[in-house]
């Protein structure tokens, strides 16, 4: 509908648009006899199944509200001509409430709102159908690399940790029946602690570094009692073979230069095409 309305030389044009709607027609009860309703009140709220404004859509759920049978929907479409969002919703394609509009702003809210929900409904999902998910254990670790893989190669930063500990304590008390000391210096008491250790840690960087540590309270010599090692792998092309520090071994196939496996310091091996070239520097135990 359009009304034109002339003052003097000046012409106001006003148009009003009926949007498209083809609303259900509203119920309307019949009153109960004496002017009392059959109704029963609820302590409880309870959510309209069915958004029929901005309010009933940013409305908190409830944990003991059923879900909205799947063949009902509520979508939104843009009018260009208002600059608005007509929400309606639907049974197929019959629209089953009054449509209403929502400004930019509202229709943002809601949509924020509605992503966050889905999102935190995913990952709670996911806890749920996933209870076996290994917990975290300090004795065997497992972190990704993400980018550094490139440089590692693949299999993440593992660390395993195996073996056991044995601490005992007491009290020892002696005594000297010897009329040359002193009466105190006869009885003496002290604590004493003994401790047994055998551990092993295994710790790898991809799948080129490689971390391994020995530690042994009952070995029979002092230098086999700590042996750690950490060396790095280089692939078939690669000019670095091997880079390896700590406890090192050293084999020949010469009668010349005797090879020996008590060493402890820095060994690398070389290629360049057809010649391999072994350096170590290090220190011999024994």
């Amino acid at each position: 509908m359009v009304t034109v309305t002339a003052t003097g030389t000046f012409f106001a044009f006003s148009q009003s648009i009926t949007p498209d709607f083809n609303p259900p027609a509203p119920v309307i009860p019949a009153p109960a006899p004496g002017g009392k309703t059959d109704s029963v009140t609820i302590p409880f709220p309870v959510s309209r199944p069915i958004p029929q404004t901005y309010e009933d859509l940013m409305q908190q759920e409830l944990a003991a509200d059923l879900s909205t049978p799947s063949n009902i929907s509520t979508v939104a479409e843009f009018d260009p001509q208002l600059g608005y969002y007509v929400i309606r919703t639907k049974l197929g394609d019959y629209d089953i409430t009054t449509p209403f509009y929502l400004t930019p702003e509202q229709y943002n809210r809601w949509q924020t709102r509605k992503q966050m929900q889905q999102y935190f409904n995913l990952r709670n999902s996911e806890a749920m159908t996933k209870p076996d998910k290994e917990p975290f254990n300090i004795l065997d670790m497992n972190f990704a690399l993400g980018p550094l893989e490139k440089i590692f190669g693949p299999g993440g930063v593992q660390l395993k940790t195996q073996g056991s500990v044995n601490i005992s304590m007491g009290v020892k008390s002696n005594k000297t029946d010897n009329p040359a000391l002193s009466l105190d210096s006869r009885r003496k008491t002290y604590f004493d602690f003994d401790q047994k250790i055998q551990a092993t840690v295994a710790a790898s960087v991809g799948d080129r570094m490689k971390f391994n540590m020995t530690y042994n309270t009952d070995a029979t010599f002092d230098f086999d009692s700590k042996n750690l090692k950490l060396a790095y792998e280089g692939k078939e092309d690669d000019i670095v073979k091997s880079i390896e520090a700590g406890n090192v071994s050293m084999t020949t196939g010469s009668s010349l230069i005797r090879g020996s496996s008590a060493l402890f310091g820095m060994k690398t091996k070389l290629q360049f095409g057809k010649l391999t070239a072994t350096a170590l520097v290090s220190q011999q135990n024994s």
